[in-house]
């Protein structure tokens, strides 16, 4: 523990140094440089049982983060340029085979360092409208997703307006898409093969690189169609109400569409709100998703309530999908019952819970658990990880369950220290015994 936080300290000291030189004095001619640095890093009592002779044990320590350039506006016309890094801490165990590396920490197979140009586009805007061209994160429910170092990236053309009173309309052409670091796990440990919880192929060799989307999304490299286009629309006219709908429409492959709505009273002592959902995929054009996908057509619905009252918050979410998976290729991850490994809602036939409970210890410490149920769903699936890996897939034969209890420490505006215990388990078996899966992390994050 004391060595990681030396090494922490070694990394951080001389960025520290490097941010806040010219803040009395900032240079706004220059452009602005910000950044992020994360050190993740898991404790040996975690681990994976399941019917192997032998337990998993867990392995990643990796440090790594982002730099991002914005230059200064010329008439409304800018750039913005960032990369992002990851390697491991030297704390590593890559050689025993009884070990699971986590691979979602890391850009590369070899769990080897590697740098990624993750943005690099232009960008116009004014009062009303926004113009962005090149590469850069797609900000939408059905894109956004937890992540280590790195979220998916996309390269198109995006464009904003504003004009309409508490309206805001997005259209997007989006043509290639790279995978980020968590997309392994996305594929495997969390999707355990179903295709649902948000990559349909590991990427373990091409995070990072800009792929065209149906290639992506399909897992075939002989794929062409003519990309993915979007619009949302997101509203706010109503008292203490957003509405927002986003529409994905991936030429020949696969429509998805999401609604939600969010009620929210904010009051000094108090604070509540109830929210509703609504996720629905149909097979389109040349119907290429078939193959993925159990019926032309899923959906998914589900609702939430939460409420403070002082230093306590309470949440309870439900979700219900019908017959068939939703296959989730873009990362996106709305659903209002997923946690931090379990994504189960996106499976066919699942009725899933979750409670959540804070509570601020101190101003700066906040105490933070979960505990959520998904059952057994009907898709086929199994835990890739273990080697060899069972195949073919199969049903599910026990209840998923995840929960966790962290606490989050916030001393300044900038450094972010969570630590904790999640614990999962499977609906799928190896070797004829249900999967569970004990974490123990620890995340120190920085920003300038």
């Amino acid at each position: 523990m004391h060595s990681i936080l030396r090494y922490l300290l070694i990394v951080l000291l001389p960025v520290h140094i490097v941010a806040t030189e010219d803040i009395d004095e900032p240079q706004e001619n220059a452009g602005k440089v910000e950044g992020l640095i994360r050190l993740y890093h898991i404790f040996d009592p975690a681990y994976v049982k399941s019917g192997r002779s032998h337990d998993y044990k867990i392995d990643a320590s990796t440090i790594g983060g982002h730099l991002r350039y914005h230059s200064p506006e010329l008439s409304g016309i800018g750039a913005t340029v960032a990369f992002y890094y990851a390697r491991g801490t030297g704390l590593n165990d890559t050689d025993d085979v009884n070990t699971i590396m986590g691979a979602g920490r890391f850009f590369t197979a070899d769990y080897s360092s590697k740098a990624v140009l993750g943005e690099a586009n232009v960008h116009y805007k004014d009062k009303d409208n926004q113009l962005l061209g090149g590469r850069y994160h797609l900000d939408s429910p059905l894109t956004n997703s937890i992540y280590t170092y790195m979220p998916n990236m996309f390269e198109g053309i995006q464009y904003e307006n504003s004009s309409l009173d508490k309206t805001k309309v997005t259209l997007a052409q989006i043509e290639k898409m790279a995978y980020g670091n968590r997309a392994p796990v996305e594929f495997g440990l969390i999707g355990e093969l179903t295709n649902t919880a948000g990559a349909t192929q590991n990427g373990l060799n091409t995070r990072g690189d800009f792929i065209a989307i149906e290639k992506q999304t399909l897992a075939d490299n002989s794929a062409h169609t003519n990309g993915l286009t979007a619009l949302a629309i997101e509203n706010s006219s109503l008292e203490d109400t957003q509405l927002r709908i986003w529409d994905f429409y991936a030429h020949d492959i696969m429509n998805m569409l999401y609604a939600d709505a969010a009620y929210a009273k904010k009051e000094s002592q108090t604070a509540y709100s109830l929210s509703a959902q609504y996720l629905r995929i149909d097979s389109v054009g040349d119907d290429l998703a078939d193959a993925l996908m159990d019926s032309d057509s899923a959906y998914m619905w589900g609702v939430k309530g939460t409420f403070k009252v002082n230093k306590a918050f309470f949440s309870l979410a439900y979700n219900h999908s019908g017959s068939s998976r939703i296959v989730n290729p873009w990362s996106g991850d709305p659903a209002y019952t997923s946690t931090f490994f379990s994504r189960n809602a996106y499976r066919a036939d699942i009725d899933a819970y979750k409670l959540g409970f804070n509570y601020d210890l101190m101003e700066e410490l906040t105490f933070i658990s979960y505990y959520a149920n998904y059952g057994k769903s009907s898709t086929p699936g199994t835990f890739a990880p273990a080697k060899p890996v069972e195949l073919p897939v199969k049903l599910g034969e026990d209840d998923a369950i995840e929960t966790g209890a962290l606490f989050k420490y916030k001393p300044t505006k900038s450094l972010t220290v969570l630590t904790g215990v999640i614990y999962k388990t499977s609906e799928y078996t190896y070797a004829g015994k249900q999967v569970e899966l004990l974490d123990l992390d620890l995340v120190v994050t920085y920003t300038f």
